[in-house]
């Protein structure tokens, strides 16, 4: 199947409060071999975007590709050492969990055949994935690695102890710190833009609770608790945090918003679909957050609803299976990456960046 396709945007509807937006036209992200598009991450300055390609079987790679306005040049793949080589990618290596760190460098999750789940690196402007923390520094699987915006601190978890303990390493002595020993499952940490606190999930009698702590000591707030999962924390503006909650029932998942930790809290939106990996994606500011619906009659558009629950805007992208948005402000546009599939029956998930300045 041809990677090529062309994209072309639709108008949306006005409805209520909703918003109706229409977007450029754009390319595909090109990769090699054939696969699915999923879970776009932004570098923090715009120029790079990281990405998986599911092969659907049994290998996950990721990739790495420039941004020029919203042109994205030729992907890079990101071989994890030991990984078998194939046609389509690193045969029997899974490769997920972008984080940037400020200086140029991607951090990610990944196993070949060679051995457990570790954190690799790799400097975005070309350069074979190592481990970051040593095996001798920490044993054991590293999983869902997050760095904090200026890159002092970097929170991740270990199951060196537990069932899957959180740790936090700090780039300015190297010194890794676990914060959490216990016999439940910690999931999904993320840190605040100034790493000073960090949230996450907790899995315990089959459900995910949210909670969060400071880095440097101290005990652990709920932030959000309830039947079902409240799962993928995301800091949004003025100390909010959003989230996925599934407290409705099995495969019903809402877009829901705690204002402040220990506040009440509110659903900002009802069946969105829920990404493979990625968070709830919030502009850069903070003061939006983008999702996708269900619903397969309005699948073909990406929503972005305010972080107060008062406006809904919805881009309309042409394609079907709309999902997985990323967002990023860069020399004063806003690009806006997401997977979707060019038409019904096509067979793989594409990724593709369009500009949405003029509707924020």
């Amino acid at each position: 199947m041809s990677k090529q396709w062309k994209w072309q945007s639709a108008a949306a509807v006005v409805a209520g409060l909703l918003v109706s937006t229409a977007t450029a036209s754009a390319g595909p992200v090109r990769f090699s071999g054939e696969g699915h598009a999923e879970t776009p991450v932004w570098s923090l300055d715009g120029k790079y975007l990281a990405f998986e390609v599911n092969r659907l079987a049994g290998d996950i790679e990721m990739f790495i590709t420039s941004v020029q306005g919203d042109v994205a040049g030729d992907s890079r793949a990101l071989k994890l050492p030991g990984a078998g080589a194939s046609a389509y990618g690193s045969s029997g290596s899974v490769a997920t969990g972008a984080t940037f760190h400020p200086d140029g460098i991607v951090l990610f999750e990944g196993s070949s055949t060679t051995g457990d789940y570790r954190i690799f690196y790799s400097k975005v402007s070309g350069s074979s994935p190592q481990q970051f923390i040593r095996n001798e520094d920490l044993k054991g699987k590293l999983t869902f690695p997050s760095l904090s915006s200026d890159g002092s601190q970097l929170a991740f978890i270990g199951s060196a102890t537990g069932s899957g303990d959180l740790y936090v390493r700090s780039s300015a002595d190297y010194k890794i710190s676990q914060l959490t020993s216990t016999p439940l499952t910690e999931l999904s940490p993320l840190l605040s833009k100034d790493g000073k606190r960090v949230v996450y999930s907790v899995r315990e009698n089959g459900a995910q609770d949210l909670f969060e702590m400071p880095v440097n000591g101290g005990g652990a707030t709920v932030v959000a608790k309830g039947s079902g999962d409240q799962t993928r924390p995301a800091y949004a503006a003025d100390g909010a945090v959003v989230y996925f909650d599934g407290a409705r029932g099995e495969g019903l998942w809402d877009l829901a918003m705690v204002p402040s930790v220990g506040g009440k809290p509110m659903t900002l939106a009802r069946d969105v679909t829920l990404p493979t990996r990625a968070r709830p994606c919030t502009t850069p500011d903070g003061k939006w957050v983008a999702y996708a619906l269900s619903d397969p009659s309005r699948d073909d558009k990406i929503f972005l609803v305010s972080i107060d629950g008062n406006t809904t805007l919805e881009v309309a992208t042409g394609m079907k299976s709309a999902g997985d948005p990323a967002i990023t402000s860069k020399d004063g546009r806003t690009l806006l990456a997401f997977t979707a599939l060019p038409a019904d029956k096509a067979d793989w998930r594409s990724l593709v960046v369009v500009d949405i300045t003029d509707k924020l």
